[in-house]
């Protein structure tokens, strides 16, 4: 069976060295074999494991959320579970958007009254509306 070093491993999946042992500390990655010398050693499956976490990581789910899936997934676990996070994860970004939404409009807004002349003593649109924001 083909194994690769961290260094390889890290040039394979484009992740550094530092984030896959980081994510072997936070059980994300199973603890990779040792050598005599005590060298890690990855099996080829762990380039696909590391583009899942980086994925889902581009996708916002944390590393809690990750690692239930992967849990999920190492254990042949039921679907209804990873549903059930994604689901949240979905509600979440739908929330984020909502906001996000409504600061584009507030920021729009005044961007749109500034004249972008003066001194800030006669006021601002745009520090005003920060400062008046109630979310």
């Amino acid at each position: 069976m083909q194994t690769f070093s961290i260094g390889e491993l890290a040039e394979r999946s484009g992740v550094a060295s530092q984030a896959i042992r980081y994510y072997e500390k936070e059980k994300l990655m199973p603890a990779p074999q040792r050598t005599d010398a005590n060298y890690r050693r990855y099996p080829l499956d762990a380039v696909a494991r590391l583009e899942f976490i980086v994925h889902a990581k581009q996708w916002g789910f944390s590393l809690d959320e990750i690692r239930e899936l992967l849990i999920l997934q190492d254990a042949n676990g039921d679907r209804a579970q990873a549903k059930r996070i994604a689901a949240e994860k979905l509600h979440k970004i739908r929330e984020q958007i909502r906001h996000l939404s409504r600061v584009e409009a507030v920021l729009s807004k005044t961007l749109d009254e500034c004249t972008g002349e003066g001194p800030m003593q006669e006021g601002c649109p745009i520090v005003d509306a920060i400062a008046e924001q109630d979310e």
